[in-house]
């Protein structure tokens, strides 16, 4: 018999973990299995880097590809990366680029050629309304493919605006996406640089304008009015025991519960990391209104805890602080203005800032494949608001709260129905799942 035809949109680390996984659970699939996207299929938004300035924000042990296999990235580093800059007494935080080197070696070792095709997906629908429907999938330029089974591994889409802009398209006074890391030679020595957006891609920025030598000011405008804190040299911890939580309020007291007054202190985020041990349970365990209430008045708060930054980008960030260089700023972008030669970022508060450039670091945007599976009565919202409906073995709800036994996903778009699924060991995890699933 043929094995069964597999699709995969997006060629992101999570499509590359779900191949390395599926030739460990069943590798007579890869012979009929495509991969649907444009990039060297491993790399995706958060890898695909051409600087040495973009660091792993957490140490190599964390890198976890193969869950019952954790210090198979620190094993290849060690082999393979001449890095001393990437060692800490917090742990080794080497280069974002290296991590896909790393990947694109584990898919070199498999004996079969992998099959991508270099084109955007722009539609995907089922053949019949049976939950184990082929599926077809069209291209942006018109061709049509079928599988047996899809899997959706979008990964994050780039960055818009997150206000209104009066400007050209083109103006080169805007940088609408940093994530390729092959922005810095437009931003000159001495300009002044506003950046919109205070987490992880905000620190990678002030990393590399410090690492150029950058002599300009640097304003930071973020809701929270902080960056991230530091990675600590925490060590595993026993998962904390979470009591019954059935609202928000109920989770919030059990995290402060154990949580001290000073994040910066190794024993407070050994705290937190044991916290979210069973977070995902928990989180499953709410209503949709609950989750919802979690996430407007505590999700902030745990996204700049969850996104430790590196200390190699931290120390850049203090000492041009402690230069007067860089500013933290509270506040929301409204929009962008001509104002002379220059630039003018109005805030939420009516302030009003002038720089040479303008730098947009505020995270992913809509993916407009899932938007389109949404509008066609394909796939169901989470509950939460945020993503999409997934079962816990990551197959795909349609709108009447069936799943479909031939769609799946993998990624943050999973997160609303499942929680904290962004970490590259969550996501790795969540591909061993559906690989075993299909086999």
């Amino acid at each position: 018999l043929m094995s069964p035809s597999i699709g995969i949109i997006g060629d992101g680390f999570g499509a590359a973990a779900f191949v390395l996984h599926l030739s460990q659970h069943a590798p007579e699939y890869l012979d009929n299995l495509i991969i649907f996207g444009t990039g060297t299929l491993g790399s995706g938004a958060a890898y695909a880097c051409a600087t040495p300035d973009y660091k792993l924000n957490v140490r190599s042990d964390l890198m976890r590809l193969w869950p019952d296999n954790p210090s198979h990235f620190t094993a290849w580093a060690k082999q393979y990366l001449d890095d001393d800059d990437a060692h800490h007494p917090a742990g080794a935080f080497y280069q974002r680029r290296d991590f896909a080197r790393y990947v694109s070696a584990c898919l070199a070792d498999l004996p079969q050629k992998i099959t991508q095709i270099s084109e955007h997906v722009i539609q995907a629908r089922a053949l019949t309304d049976s939950a184990d429907t082929r599926w077809q999938v069209e291209t942006e330029h018109g061709a049509r493919y079928q599988c047996d089974h899809l899997i959706l591994a979008t990964g994050n889409p780039k960055p818009i605006w997150p206000c209104s802009v009066h400007l050209p398209d083109d103006d080169k006074r805007l940088i609408q996406s940093v994530w390729k890391g092959d922005w810095q030679t437009s931003v000159g020595s001495g300009e002044d640089v506003n950046i919109i957006g205070g987490g992880l891609t905000a620190m990678d920025v002030i990393y590399a304008l410090f690492q150029a030598g950058h002599k300009g000011q640097i304003k930071v405008i973020t809701p929270n009015g902080m960056l991230p804190p530091v990675q600590t040299p925490w060590t595993v911890k026993p998962a904390f025991n979470w009591p019954e939580c059935r609202t928000a309020c109920d989770v919030v007291r059990a995290a402060r519960s154990i949580l001290g007054p000073d994040w910066t202190q190794i024993s407070w985020q050994e705290s937190f990391e044991a916290l979210r041990i069973g977070l995902n349970d928990v989180y499953q365990g709410l209503s949709g209104n609950e989750r919802r209430r979690l996430m407007r008045h505590f999700g902030g708060w745990w996204m700049l805890t969850r996104f430790r930054c590196g200390p190699h980008t931290h120390a850049a960030a203090s000492a041009l602080q402690k230069a007067g260089q860089l500013q933290v700023l509270f506040g929301r972008a409204l929009s962008l203005d001509e104002h002379k030669a220059n630039i003018q970022l109005t805030l939420s508060g009516g302030a009003a800032l002038i720089s040479d450039k303008v730098i947009n670091c505020t995270g992913p945007a809509g993916d407009a494949l899932l938007s389109s599976m949404l509008a066609h009565g394909l796939l169901q919202p989470s509950s939460s608001g945020r993503g999409i409906s997934v079962s816990a073995l990551l197959a795909c709800y349609r709108p009447d709260k069936s799943p479909w036994e031939s769609l799946s996903a993998i990624g943050s778009m999973t997160g609303g129905s499942l929680g904290d699924i962004v970490a590259a060991s969550s996501i790795a995890r969540q591909a061993s799942i559906v690989a075993q699933r299909l086999a």
